[in-house]
């Protein structure tokens, strides 16, 4: 198998002449076509969307996390995170527990019906993108990382907020 940056360096070319911006535009679409694909397998197999998903498997991974916990480890607004977990718990699969001494912290947990799901579920919830994306080197990360901030801030998007909101929009 070979590293992300052999795999990288034999991509770096674009192919048959492409120009640059075109072969970035057919690389984001390979990107946002295999993300389309994990979400659409999770629905099918669990009934719940990636990003539902993918907080499950948070919350199993340390139970008692409180929104804003959930909201930083998913990378979405506490917002969005909020109504994921309205989602989850009324199929059950979430409680929010509130501790006796401070009523105003809530904390979240996965219930019986949310770990047999996960039992179920494909593999790396998270998803194909971050699984990649916590393969590459840290340097070629940071600057992939810069690259696409240059990208976002050319496009001059007037969604500032989209950046916070999940792929599938399922949320």
């Amino acid at each position: 198998m070979s590293s992300p940056s052999a795999t990288r360096k034999q991509s770096e070319a674009p192919t048959g002449g492409e120009e640059p911006s075109r072969s970035v535009i057919r690389q984001l679409r390979v990107i946002i076509r295999a993300l389309q694909g994990h979400s659409r397998s999770v629905e099918r197999a669990c009934g719940i969307s990636a990003s539902q998903l993918w907080a499950l498997w948070e919350l199993q991974r340390t139970p008692g996390l409180n929104v804003s916990d959930l909201s930083r480890r998913l990378s979405v607004h506490a917002s969005t995170t909020s109504n994921l977990l309205d989602k989850l718990e009324q199929q059950g699969l979430i409680e929010r527990r509130r501790p006796e001494r401070d009523q105003r912290i809530v904390r979240l947990y996965v219930t019986a019906a949310g770990q047999e799901l996960l039992e179920r579920a494909p593999a790396a919830p998270q998803g194909e993108l971050n699984r990649a994306l916590e393969a590459m080197p840290p340097e070629e990360l940071a600057e992939l990382d810069h690259n696409l901030a240059l990208l976002v801030e050319t496009m001059q998007s007037t969604e500032q907020r989209a950046g916070l909101k999940p792929f599938e929009g399922g949320a």
